[in-house]
């Protein structure tokens, strides 16, 4: 190679090697889009825009907000009605983003029903918290495209429930294998990957909702599609994911009264923490979507052929002329 080949070629910017271009081309490997992305130009807005988006999408549209904040204490009295007697910090995760809001729910169908019939009795639970999960997406989607919500942002979401429950019940079966394998790494380790399968789940997953009432599409290509944008040499989505575990289970929970108090009457500082909590959620879910929206003219409508190795050519026979 000559010097002024040379030259050209180490004068390229890491988005234009091959399979690593902000167009999304390529197939972006897991520890490549893990840990390449501090060394790699964000594709995406910067975090903090993401969050000041969402944050404002949701609070700037009472018609959305209202409802939602009213699911709260409707959730709360559907548990106490099927026979949950607390504790009423568990509110705080009523309107979480999965896997989040799964692992409470299974906390509550085994507090209701007993192992392991609580982990069966989760499932509908979380079919049932997907169907809530993905109306609210389309609202909030449809405030980010045009700064209003309507029914047709309904509609939208509810075409995107299959995604939204296929997304909820992989974060089950995530957290079920993790339940089995992590206490073989005894207590320390067991939870620090029982909140970096959270992560993961979150990390892998949290596009689905906006990819789905966007695209229309299967709920498999969606969930493809979500895998792939997270992907993104970059993005910092992997940040984004730790912050909103962080949030929602550490800070939250902690910090969270009546955590420990085995009673069906919150108190009203209760209620206050727990409305507050849910329209922090409520935020991440419009940063996601948010992310999704900026994400997705980048992604390429059918993933790049994987190399098959090497092929000759027609006629060809000399020394390194067979290669691909």
């Amino acid at each position: 190679m000559s010097r002024s080949r040379r030259g050209r070629a180490g004068a390229r910017g890491p988005g234009e090697r091959s399979g690593a271009g902000p167009s999304g081309e390529g197939r972006p490997s897991l520890l490549g889009g893990l840990f390449r992305g501090a060394a790699v130009p964000s594709p995406l807005p910067p975090l903090r825009a993401c969050l000041a988006r969402g944050f404002v999408a949701v609070g700037a549209q009472p018609a959305l907000l209202v409802p939602a904040l009213a699911l709260v204490p409707a959730a709360w009295f559907a548990l106490v009605a099927a026979g949950l007697q607390g504790p009423p910090g568990r509110m705080v995760a009523l309107l979480a983003i999965p896997p989040v809001s799964t692992y409470f729910d299974s906390l509550n169908a085994v507090a209701l029903f007993g192992f392991p019939a609580g982990l069966w009795a989760a499932v509908p639970a979380v079919l049932v918290r997907a169907l809530v999960l993905a109306l609210l997406a389309g609202l909030v989607v449809e405030s980010l495209e045009a700064g209003r919500v309507s029914p047709a942002g309904l509609r939208r979401g509810l075409r995107a429930w299959p995604t939204v429950a296929l997304a909820g019940l992989l974060g089950l079966g995530l957290m079920v294998l993790g339940s089995a394998i992590l206490p073989f790494l005894g207590p320390g380790f067991g939870f620090l990957g029982s909140i970096l399968t959270l992560v993961a789940a979150v990390f892998l997953f949290g596009y689905a909702p906006a990819a789905a009432v966007r695209r229309g599409a299967g709920a498999v290509e969606n969930i493809r599609r979500s895998v792939r944008a997270a992907m993104l040499p970059g993005s910092r989505h992997f940040l984004l994911s730790m912050l909103y575990v962080f949030v929602s289970l550490p800070l939250m929970v902690a910090l969270a009264p009546e955590g420990s108090t085995v009673t069906v009457n919150p108190a009203f500082a209760t209620w206050v923490y727990a409305l507050v909590a849910a329209f922090v959620h409520l935020g991440f879910l419009g940063a996601l979507a948010f992310r999704w929206l900026a994400a997705e003219p980048l992604l390429p409508e059918q993933p790049a052929a994987a190399p098959r190795g090497r092929e000759r050519r027609p006629g060809g026979g000399g020394r390194g002329r067979g290669r691909w």
